[in-house]
């Protein structure tokens, strides 16, 4: 019975010391896992941080470029302005059916004014791949613009 009773003692002692290891084992495992875990979030933070700073980079070889595109398109905004100016007193003039018609092709004028002060409003604060999008839109709303205009300079028979 001694030999029983020692021979379970050392089973007891045994399993003791393999559930420690495992313990042991486990620990050291997961040391390991949150190492590698915060070595490839610092990883991703770093490829984050240069990405960010291409586009900075990117930006500011572009801005040059992009302030004369802004202020080209100012300019022609301007120019259509100052005619559009010019027909408005023209329409006031104007009596009938043709101020009718003077009047409609205003408006369309001044709705479409409206898109390219929001088109240049937005070109002045996006950056990226917006500001070519937004680009890509203030062009086309520019040429609604001077489509606008040559159907208001038809109206008032310019």
């Amino acid at each position: 019975m001694k030999i029983a009773r020692a021979f379970w003692a050392l089973v007891l002692v045994g399993v003791t010391a393999a559930c420690d290891d495992s313990e042991e084992l486990a620990a050291k495992a997961k040391a390991e896992a949150a190492a590698k875990a915060a070595a490839a979030e610092k990883a991703a933070d770093e490829a984050k941080a240069e990405a960010a700073r291409q586009v900075r980079i990117a930006d500011a070889k572009a801005a040059p470029a992009r302030a004369e595109a802004r202020a080209s398109m100012q300019k022609s905004v301007s120019a259509g302005d100052r005619t559009a100016t010019d027909l408005k007193e023209r329409t006031a003039k104007l009596k009938g059916k043709a101020k009718t018609s003077a009047e409609a092709a205003s408006a369309e004028y001044d709705k479409q004014r409206t898109a390219v002060e929001r088109d240049l409003e937005g070109l002045n604060t996006a950056s990226g791949s917006a500001w070519e999008t937004l680009k890509t839109q203030a062009d086309k709303d520019v040429e609604s613009l001077k489509a606008a205009l040559d159907a208001f300079t038809k109206a008032v028979g310019h």
